[in-house]
């Protein structure tokens, strides 16, 4: 065999091998990947808002500072809220003595309704031994005139002060004075005031790294205008965005490499799909487009991929909000779900701080009511008239 022949059948079997060898990493390995390097690390970030307004009187951290769930980050000016709640809580104070006077009316007027009858009784007694005795001339006809008149006068005293003990009644029939309407609207007055100067201290409501300060000392904030932001590093997820050509085989519950810019090929993070979009990225543009005009362009979409990444791998290399990352999809397991058919597993975000605005309230409350309640009237201090 001569040298060309013998170099051309080691070319032919060297370009046999190669092919063979990308056949068969096809086969095995590359047919069951879908990749992107349209990826992108995204969380929650948690704007951080004042619910009332005011002029801001101290910062307690900055961009890049970690700040602890309950944190103290900002101060506005009290001045205002504790006046509001001193009000609030004299007003407490006073309606509460009002609702004591309303019960101590209700057994004067009682009292009052006997006083009547007595005063009625002795008149029809007075009548009647002058009609007895005004033909024998035992009384001057002007004395009858006169038991009469203080008779009907009675009479009519008495219907007076009845209906006087019902009107004093029903200001305070059924309800104790604790459970009085007035008194439990003057400490709602007193919660919100409560509540009001609480809301003066603004909390990290999540554990995280603050972010897009805005604000200064002095300021006046607005209420519902965001201050600051706290990026939770735990609350951490990657969107990939796959084209939708590449989607025809992806489940919830494969497994995804990810790798990021930041970290390079050396860290690879391990990810689940755990959620596949319900719309293209176009759909939520600006400006959406028109596909029914004449002007038509097809254009391949993508869609954002959800991948959950493995905390602990979280933890020894964190991520930012808005990273770029490059992501591999094994689409080899076909048995998951396109959509979810349960709320299980679906993420809960919440935050105790504001559970707390309260705290301390109710204890006030039921020291000014105790203060001035009259002891007379402990028995209907919880118990109905």
């Amino acid at each position: 065999m001569s040298k060309k022949k013998k170099a051309l059948l080691i070319l032919g079997c060297t370009a046999g091998g190669l092919l063979l060898a990308f056949f068969l990493f096809w086969l095995l390995y590359w047919r069951w990947i879908e990749y992107t390097d349209d990826a992108y690390v995204e969380g929650n970030q948690v704007y951080i808002t004042p619910l009332k307004s005011g002029f801001l009187t101290a910062i307690h951290s900055d961009d890049t500072f970690l700040a602890k769930q309950g944190q103290l980050l900002i101060e506005l000016d009290k001045t205002d809220s504790i006046i509001a709640l001193n009000l609030a809580e004299e007003t407490l104070a006073q309606t509460v003595r009002q609702v004591c006077q309303m019960f101590h009316d209700v057994f004067a007027t009682r009292a009052e309704i006997e006083i009547r009858k007595a005063e009625f009784i002795k008149a029809a007694q007075d009548y009647e031994h002058r009609i007895d005795v005004i033909d024998q001339g035992g009384v001057s006809l002007e004395d009858l005139q006169h038991a009469i008149a203080a008779l009907n006068a009675n009479y009519y005293w008495l219907q007076k002060t009845e209906i006087l003990y019902e009107k004093a009644l029903s200001l305070v029939q059924g309800t104790s004075i604790k459970g009085h309407p007035l008194v439990l609207a003057a400490a709602d007055k007193v919660r919100d005031g409560w509540v009001q100067l609480y809301r003066c201290n603004i909390y990290a409501p999540v554990e995280g790294l603050v972010a897009q300060r805005k604000i200064q000392v002095g300021m006046w904030v607005e209420s519902g205008k965001p201050l600051m932001s706290v990026i939770p590093l735990d609350q951490i997820w990657v969107n990939a965005n796959y084209k939708e050509t590449q989607l025809k085989h992806m489940r919830i519950g494969q497994k995804v490499k990810i790798t990021s810019d930041l970290y390079g090929g050396d860290v690879v993070f391990h990810g689940t799909i755990v959620g596949l979009p319900g719309a293209a990225g176009n759909a939520f543009s600006l400006l959406p487009p028109q596909n029914l005009s004449g002007n038509w362009i097809k254009i391949v979409q993508r869609l954002p991929v959800r991948v959950a990444l493995d905390p602990e791998e979280l933890k020894q290399h964190p991520l930012r909000v808005g990273l770029s990352m490059e992501a591999t999809t094994d689409i080899r397991d076909a048995q998951g779900l396109l959509v979810p058919t349960t709320t299980e597993g679906a993420p809960t975000y919440e935050t105790p701080i504001f559970t707390v605005e309260e705290a301390g309230d109710e204890e006030a409350i039921a020291q000014i009511i105790d203060d001035n309640l009259d002891p007379t009237l402990l028995p209907f201090a919880d118990n109905p008239l």
